[in-house]
């Protein structure tokens, strides 16, 4: 029995030998003391931060335990190499860095702050940082009104870069629905950046990018865009020197596009090659509403082309062919197109070389057609017979819609003014406006005299300002109640309308036309002043051409 108890205790020594963190005799070492190790935690945390995350790494638990007294790992006595003493120190560093904002979180190695970082919507952030790299100044306006719902930038002189700069936070911007870079020298490349933005971009439903000299290599990249987008319903891309090139492209688009509801391509360079591409597109597009064509160069059989369109055309209702050549045969098409089509309500054919006989051509769809309201025609070399051919035609139509007819700088004869009286006693609120006649008579002189001169506006703010003893600041100060020494142009409006001064609604918008230059909604007290010494000047110049 001695022999199996002594057996058993030579056992048990040597497994307490072979444990780690005992001595040469068999002893269990007690922990070391403050100073002969790395200092423990006070206390261990049990809760964890909500706002922290547990990051482990290799190595971390090791040097993380040995600090904390009564873990195994803090009880091993003996040597500790080099390597294991580094990560020590820098596990600890590390925690007492992450103890800076409390107790309270996990016991761990390493702790990382959970930065969350509210999403930008606006593009802020990411706009002047892409100045930064391309080298441009940040526009303060755009910074400004990055969370407006409508963005009107015009006469800015952006150009290329500063379109790319805009385009890079546009990517992500989720409050601008309409945006207009009307005249900023965008050229080619600046619209290939709007095109690549419009791409991904999904909230913008409005563009004007007119008067940008974008021509016919930027019209490719913004056609390609169109012809995928889903987003956007108006496009104006008026005055950018578009011609036969671009014409391919954007058939391409109007074909293929079926959100788009508006589109405007005036003031370009289409001719006879681009109307025989428009004109199939038109026909197969099953969307638009408006279209504006004019000022182009529309003839031959660029415009039998585009005619034919309309024709076959089921949803436009507004269409502008005004400042092109369509002449005689043009306006033959344009008569056959209006037997047919039954949505088109606006019709503007002016200064397109129509004689009489154009407009007595034209004059044959009026007797069929049952939806046209507007009719405009001034300018046109037709004489008061071709007029009188066309309110002939609507005279033979008992289900003519027309409301307005307008013969601009053509003077009509007594033959006119008597078929018009028969006609407005079937459609007697008829508006027709021609020329001012130069035999006038009683009767119908009235619907054809021209306006009398309007007021003006900024000579009755002077006079309130006379009047009252008022400087243009004290005025502008009034309206401007935060001091910024700008207001919108509802501020200005409501203003206005404070002090009294008599100016119709016309009269008011004119006035925050002329003062608002730049076309930003806004009026700065320098336009006032500036609108002011203007008018002052234009005064001047009329007192001495009267004096002469």
């Amino acid at each position: 029995m001695a022999d199996v108890e002594k057996e058993n205790l030579k056992n048990l020594e040597e497994k307490q030998k072979s444990r780690p963190g005992t001595g040469s005799q068999g002893k269990v070492s007690k922990p070391p003391s403050a100073g002969s190790g790395p200092a423990s935690r006070p206390h261990s945390r049990t809760s964890p931060a909500p706002s922290r995350k547990s990051v482990s790494r290799n190595g971390s638990a090791r040097s993380s335990a040995k600090g904390r007294p009564g873990s195994k790992i803090s009880n091993m006595s003996g040597d500790v190499s080099d390597q294991s003493d580094n990560e020590d120190t820098r596990s600890k560093t590390t925690m007492e860095e992450g103890d800076g904002e409390g107790s309270d979180g996990y016991d761990t190695d390493l702790e990382i702050e959970d930065k969350r970082i509210e999403y930008d919507s606006t593009g802020r952030t990411t706009y002047k940082e892409a100045c930064k790299q391309i080298g441009v100044v940040p526009v303060s306006y755009f910074l400004r009104h990055m969370q407006d719902s409508e963005l009107v930038m015009m006469h800015h002189g952006l150009g290329p870069l500063g379109a790319k700069a805009i385009a890079t936070s546009l990517v992500t911007n989720t409050t601008i629905l309409k945006l207009n870079l009307r005249d900023n020298w965008l050229e080619a490349q600046g619209g290939k950046y709007i095109a690549e933005m419009l791409v991904e971009n999904c909230y913008i439903h409005d563009l004007d990018l007119s008067y940008n000299k974008i021509g016919n290599d930027g019209a490719e990249p913004i056609a390609e865009m169109l012809q995928d987008n889903s987003t956007l319903d108006r496009v104006l891309l008026s005055g950018n020197g578009f011609g036969d090139k671009a014409a391919e492209a954007f058939a391409e688009a109007i074909m293929s596009n079926q959100k788009m509801e508006e589109m405007d391509l005036s003031h370009n360079e289409f001719g006879e090659v681009s109307g025989g591409l428009l004109g199939p597109a038109i026909a197969e597009n099953s969307q638009m509403k408006v279209l504006d064509l004019s000022w182009n160069h529309l003839r031959r059989k660029g415009a039998l082309a585009v005619s034919e369109g309309i024709r076959d055309n089921i949803t436009i209702t507004h269409l502008d062919l005004s400042w092109n050549g369509f002449g005689d045969d043009g306006a033959e098409a344009i008569g056959d197109a209006l037997k047919s089509n039954k949505t088109l309500e606006f019709l503007d054919m002016s200064n397109n070389r129509i004689s009489t006989e154009g407009a007595v051509l034209l004059a044959k769809g009026l007797i069929e057609n049952d939806t046209l309201r507007v009719l405009k025609m001034g300018k046109n070399p037709m004489q008061s017979a071709g007029c009188y051919g066309v309110l002939k035609g609507i005279s033979q139509n008992e289900k003519s819609a027309i409301q307005e007819l307008d013969f601009s700088d053509i003077l009509v004869n007594d033959d006119f003014d008597e078929l018009l009286k028969q006609v407005k006693e079937m459609l007697p609120a008829l508006l027709v406006k021609t020329a001012e006649r130069v035999h006038g008579r009683g009767g119908a002189a009235k619907d054809f005299k021209k306006a009398k001169p309007r007021a003006d506006p900024m000579t009755k703010l002077k006079q309130y300002v006379e009047k009252n003893n008022l400087r243009l600041v004290d005025l502008f100060n009034q309206f401007d109640k935060d001091k910024s020494m700008s207001v919108t142009r509802e501020e200005f409006a409501q203003g206005i309308e404070a002090t009294g001064i008599d100016l119709s609604p016309d009269e008011l918008n004119r006035l925050l036309d002329t003062l608002d230059k730049d076309g930003d909604g806004e009026i700065e007290y320098g336009e006032l002043v500036f609108g002011a010494q203007a008018h002052q000047e234009q005064e001047r110049k009329m007192a001495k051409a009267r004096a002469c």
